[in-house]
């Protein structure tokens, strides 16, 4: 637990915050994002994770210079995505890392991908992973706290995000932490 809240995550400055509730515009940042033909997030999330696993840990990598695999460190959040019928996982890569320095993967289902600055509200809860009901409740309460925080849900962007914190296999639930949120821009 103590050893994920240590964990490099990516840089952000929070905007406003309104209890558990927070606007924050995160610096760019990349990601190894997997992608899972799967109708929820349930379907999909496990085999995403092992996807995204299986490339940080270098199973499923290989280093531009040398053709071996590369292990890399681990970072916080796991990211995840539900849209349509697909489900986006993805581990953020180390700030020391580019597109041109980290390994290629050797997963089809696995990409880098470069996730430029951006605005977004979270709300922050405790707990096992989340169900798609406990996000959907989350994401409905985020979207009216957001209006008196003065944003409302990017137009371009309205797909819900679920970043998980900790190691979901060591750390006890209660210790867990996890977020619901959503890209926003400032109201008008």
């Amino acid at each position: 637990w103590q050893a994920a809240n240590r964990l490099e995550k990516p840089q952000y400055e929070t905007l406003k915050r309104l209890g558990r509730t927070g606007g924050r515009r995160y610096a760019p940042y990349i990601v190894a994002e997997a992608t899972i033909k799967a109708p929820t997030m349930s379907g999909g999330g496990s085999s995403g994770f092992r996807a995204c696993a299986a490339y940080l840990f270098g199973s499923k990598n290989k280093d531009r210079a040398t053709a071996t695999a590369r292990p890399m460190a681990m970072t916080a959040p796991v990211r995840m995505v539900s849209e349509k019928d697909e489900v986006k996982v993805s581990f953020v890569m180390a700030r020391n890392e580019s597109l041109r320095s980290l390994p290629i993967p050797t997963d089809s289902t696995v990409r880098l991908k470069h996730v430029p600055a951006h605005t977004a509200a979270f709300v922050r809860f405790p707990g096992g992973r989340p169900t798609e009901t406990l996000v959907a409740k989350k994401r409905h309460a985020l979207d009216k706290t957001i209006l008196r925080l003065g944003f409302r849900p990017a137009k371009h962007q309205p797909a819900t995000l679920v970043y998980g914190y900790h190691d979901p296999f060591i750390t006890p639930n209660f210790l867990r932490k996890n977020e619901v949120g959503v890209y926003v821009e400032p109201l008008a």
